[in-house]
């Protein structure tokens, strides 16, 4: 995967781009930009880029070195790392991720906290808080940069997302299990299973390929605790196990409706059920989600049916009730 630095270096360099690298002058003479065309250039690829570009960037699209040098003085460039700034302030979350990344080559790949920041199943890290970045080989260090030195982590575990190279959200959690306390990484573990943006079998997986991983004691920990067991996929097993006990036909599964993937739905009739685990049930952020899923769709037209765990266990008699009256004699039919 080509990395970000070169990808949008590329984009901005004239017909025979240099091989111009974060840290090290063009190899080849540019056009040189004039006044007005040069802040052009800089404020064009900072829009590009989290309002983040590189030195080398700048060079390789015609900016002068004199030019750079101003507006760093004027503070329209507010340095970060050596070589990587910043377009005005403040920086966004996102454009402190690619900072790092800049800084450390295009081999690096954000991690840890500040990988489940960015995917928003971990809170935010304070503006003033180190990148976390993983690297495979090297060693460069860099204020405000936290470099983790890896060697087990494989290709597919690494993704770019919203141009920023990340670790996926399992190989995340396999790191915060080494680096959190256990509330932490069972709060980003349901959080990411809510966002449906991985599953505790792929967890389960992760654990099995780094077995002499620091975290994957703990994550196969967390993984066989109670709550972390009561999963979506065991409560769909209930749900199902439920309705075809009662002859109920049974529904699609796991299948997309109007872009959405959903647990149930039953086309004919207009019906979707989700079905929540008790570790998903009343997770921050999962209820503004849940509305807007549910009214885009309403607006497809079908009816939404939420069926938590304690429905299923505690009151199955009338969950059949009231699916059966949805099913086949509800309002709105």
């Amino acid at each position: 995967m080509r990395s970000p630095i070169r990808t949008l270096a590329s984009a901005c360099a004239p017909p025979s781009p240099p091989d111009a690298r974060v840290n090290g002058p063009p190899t080849v003479r540019h056009t040189t930009l004039r006044h007005s065309a040069a802040t052009e250039a800089i404020l064009g690829l900072a829009a590009t880029q989290h309002g983040v570009v590189t030195r080398a960037q700048l060079l390789a699209a015609g900016v002068p070195p004199d030019t750079v040098d101003g507006r760093i003085a004027s503070r329209l460039l507010v340095p970060l790392h050596r070589g990587v700034y910043a377009v005005g302030l403040p920086v966004s979350m996102q454009g402190r991720a690619l900072a790092a990344l800049f800084a450390c080559g295009p081999d690096a790949a954000v991690s840890h906290q500040t990988a489940a920041a960015l995917r928003k199943f971990a809170p935010a890290d304070g503006a003033d808080t180190p990148a976390h970045v993983i690297l495979t080989r090297g060693d460069r260090r860099r204020p405000g940069i936290r470099i983790h030195r890896v060697r087990d982590i494989r290709p597919d575990e690494i993704a770019t997302v919203d141009g920023i190279r990340q670790t996926t959200p399992a190989r995340t959690l396999l790191d915060l299990a080494a680096t959190v306390n256990a509330r932490d990484l069972e709060k980003a573990a349901v959080e990411a299973f809510g966002m449906r943006l991985t599953t505790p079998a792929e967890l389960g997986e992760m654990v099995q390929r780094h077995p002499g991983h620091r975290g994957s004691a703990r994550l196969r920990a967390l993984l066989g605790t109670a709550d972390a067991t009561i999963t979506r996929s065991r409560a769909e097993q209930r749900f199902l196990e439920l309705i075809r006990k009662a002859g109920i036909h049974p529904p699609e599964t796991n299948v997309s409706v109007a872009g959405y993937e959903v647990d149930a739905v039953w086309r004919p009739e207009k019906l979707i059920v989700e079905v929540d685990g008790a570790a998903f049930h009343s997770t921050s952020g999962r209820v503004a989600a849940d509305r807007r899923r549910d009214f885009a769709l309403a607006a497809a037209g079908y009816r939404v049916i939420r069926v938590t765990w304690h429905q299923l266990v505690r009151t199955p008699e009338t969950l059949l009730v009231q699916l059966a009256r949805a099913l086949f004699g509800g309002a709105g039919r």
